[in-house]
């Protein structure tokens, strides 16, 4: 894979980690995790270093392991359930740094509260974590759809299972209860795929109701080239309600994180309109969005000043990428990511110096202009089309989108 393959891949993936997670961790919560036992194939949160998993107790029962690990969420910074080689579902807090594991053993099980028979692991037993929560209010949960999994969080008891469409692909179903009346279903019919996994976060999103949890859900389409479809659960005064999020490339859906540090989560997506815009798949790069949960609603909020830093390290990000291959300059789908970033920190006439100076005049990824009003379903007029050059259609593609005014 080509650098700028593995970036384009790694700028979608680090968009998913929260960012109070360690590395080793956030490509943990990443990785596909299986309630149950493991394969010879599965992925290991065997640790490096010093770094070391405290075990704090196991469990057959899956949704008995998410309990206790999130009685535990208060005294450890983040606290985990991973599949042990033996089946059972242990809970695990960490990692933490351990130079002399022995002596963190003894100083923790003489601690009040904690078990006397908890040990400390490098975890090379276990599969990545399935349910992990960060303190204060983040919780993440990925089911795989092989079997029914139940556990219970804000006062309501989630179900989550397997159902099959008409042509026998199977979606993942989440039947949420408060005590034995169905608060809301969400049915991913248009997930339907060869697999029925799905992803829960739990976390305040709604600024209006600071309080009070939502759910994020989402689904992964299948496919290549293909999509996390989302669906955001909230209460709305006595009742719930679902209302839809972005359909996001890749299998993760929406990186929610607290940008701003206030205690509500942000939504963190890409800008999917630049994805084959200007290079195929595997070439193009995508900006990202910032929204909010709204209640009825998601809010853009890609123009608020609260979160300049986002885009800067978004913007940072890509600069280390054309550090480390300076041809990156030369490819179109990296350089209009590039300058729909630089834009949207007011650096447009920078940008557009370093785009006329280094585009691909030599690529046949086809480009046009749109000279008429787009039709009703968002399509140019028969016969309106024309070519054009790269940085006429960026430019015009950048003022549509908001990133530069006029």
């Amino acid at each position: 894979m080509r650098l700028a393959d593995a970036a384009r891949a790694g700028h979608s993936a680090r968009m998913g980690m929260q960012s109070r997670l360690r590395a080793p961790l956030a490509l943990a919560v990443a990785a596909c995790l299986v309630p149950g036992a493991i394969g010879p194939a599965s992925a290991q949160s065997g640790l490096s270093g010093d770094e070391r998993w405290i075990v704090l107790a196991s469990r057959q029962d899956p949704a008995e392991a998410i309990a206790l690990a999130r009685a535990y969420r208060e005294r450890f910074e983040a606290t985990h359930v991973v599949t042990s080689s033996n089946g059972w579902n242990a809970v695990v807090a960490g990692p933490v740094p351990a130079s002399d594991p022995g002596a963190l053993q003894a100083r923790l099980r003489a601690e009040p509260g904690l078990p006397d028979d908890l040990f400390v692991s490098d975890g090379t037993r276990f599969a990545e974590p399935y349910w992990t929560a960060d303190a204060p209010r983040l919780e993440r949960l990925r089911f795989d759809g092989d079997a029914p999994l139940a556990f219970e969080a804000d006062g309501l008891t989630f179900l989550l299972d397997a159902a099959r469409d008409d042509t026998d692909l199977a979606y993942p179903t989440i039947d949420a209860y408060e005590g034995r009346r169905v608060a809301f279903s969400i049915a991913f019919e248009d997930a339907a795929s060869f697999s029925a996994g799905a992803r829960l976060t739990i976390a305040p999103l709604d600024p209006e109701a600071p309080g009070e949890r939502q759910i994020v859900t989402s689904a992964f389409t299948g496919g290549a080239h293909c999509c996390a479809v989302t669906r955001i659960a909230g209460r709305l005064g006595a009742r719930w309600l679902v209302i839809p999020g972005a359909t996001l490339d890749g299998d993760t859906g929406y990186g929610v994180r607290d940008l701003d540090g206030d205690g509500v989560y942000e939504l963190v997506g890409i800008d999917q309109s630049f994805l084959y815009a200007y290079a195929s798949y595997a070439a193009s790069f995508a900006p990202i969005v910032i929204e909010r949960y709204a209640g009825k609603k998601i809010v853009d909020l890609s123009d608020d000043p609260r979160f300049r830093r986002a885009f800067e390290d978004d913007l940072a990000w890509m600069d280390e990428a054309v550090r480390d291959e300076p041809a990156l300059w030369r490819e179109n789908g990296f350089l209009a990511a590039w300058a729909a970033s630089m834009a949207r920190l007011g650096r447009w006439e920078e940008a557009r110096a370093r785009v006329l100076a280094s585009f691909d005049r030599s690529s046949d990824w086809p480009l046009t202009i749109c000279e008429a009003p787009a039709t009703a379903d968002g399509t140019c007029p028969a016969g309106a089309e024309r070519p054009a050059a790269f940085p006429d259609v960026l430019e015009r593609h950048l003022r549509e989108r908001g990133y530069i005014g006029g």
